[in-house]
């Protein structure tokens, strides 16, 4: 898969993401639906900032640098998107459930920047 196609395809993937989750906001009632509503919200929530942060990091990367290999950049920016994605949501559900606190996501923080620090400190041959 060439750059061109898989940022047209990460592109109408994110749209659609982003539609459905309009679809899961407003056309599911999450006092009916019990936990298949909850579980589609969180589902498409995190495609949707997946997505919208993958775009986003490979918008700047290439704004900013212009001599790196664009699947570097590309491999980057799924990367950590993959790795904020996480972090906010897991922030939101320990939100929801009543158990976010200042430790623990400084706690999820720390993991996610260790996981971030292994991948950049493994060298390639």
């Amino acid at each position: 898969m060439n750059f061109r196609s898989y940022l047209i395809f990460m592109t109408l993937g994110t749209l659609t993401a982003w539609v459905s989750w309009l679809v899961v906001v407003y056309g599911i009632d999450p006092a009916r639906s019990g936990n298949l509503g909850f579980f589609l919200f969180y589902m498409t929530l995190s495609m949707l900032s997946f997505g919208t942060i993958s775009l986003l990091g490979l918008i700047f990367r290439f704004w900013r640098s212009e001599k790196e290999l664009s699947s570097r950049i590309t491999y980057r920016a799924f990367r950590q998107a993959i790795l904020l994605t996480i972090i906010f949501i897991s922030s939101i559900l320990l939100l929801s459930q009543g158990w976010f606190r200042w430790w623990t996501i400084i706690l999820i923080i720390m993991i996610v920047s260790f996981i971030e620090l292994a991948f950049i400190s493994t060298k390639r041959s």
